[in-house]
């Protein structure tokens, strides 16, 4: 017999959560492992929720590399957005700088 690892009550072999607590007493099957974790995530982390889809025993492997590729290619998306605002930016300051006073 087992005991939870934030209440201390005992738990049986075949257990995935704390009839107490509620924790989940296997390592990647909680909520931030599930589909809809992984997709908020995905909103607040971007690229770094990653390690959980991977470390998640509840997402099949050809959802994984789903997960994998659409945050690698917003990923990108969002870098290029990045570096075009940048450019926008420098051109503008170099449009007021020329313009005469």
């Amino acid at each position: 017999m087992n005991t939870c690892p934030r209440c201390q009550n005992p738990t049986d072999e075949t257990d995935n959560y704390c009839r107490h607590c509620g924790r989940s007493l296997k390592p990647g099957t909680g909520f931030l492992f599930s589909h809809t974790g992984i997709i908020l995530l995905a909103f607040v982390l971007g690229p770094f929720a990653l390690p959980f889809v991977w470390m998640s025993k509840t997402i099949g492997l050809g959802a994984k590399w789903i997960y994998t590729a659409l945050l690698a290619l917003i990923s990108v998306y969002f870098v290029m957005v990045c570096y075009r605002s940048f450019l926008m930016l420098q051109e503008a300051a170099q449009t007021l700088m020329t313009v005469p006073l």
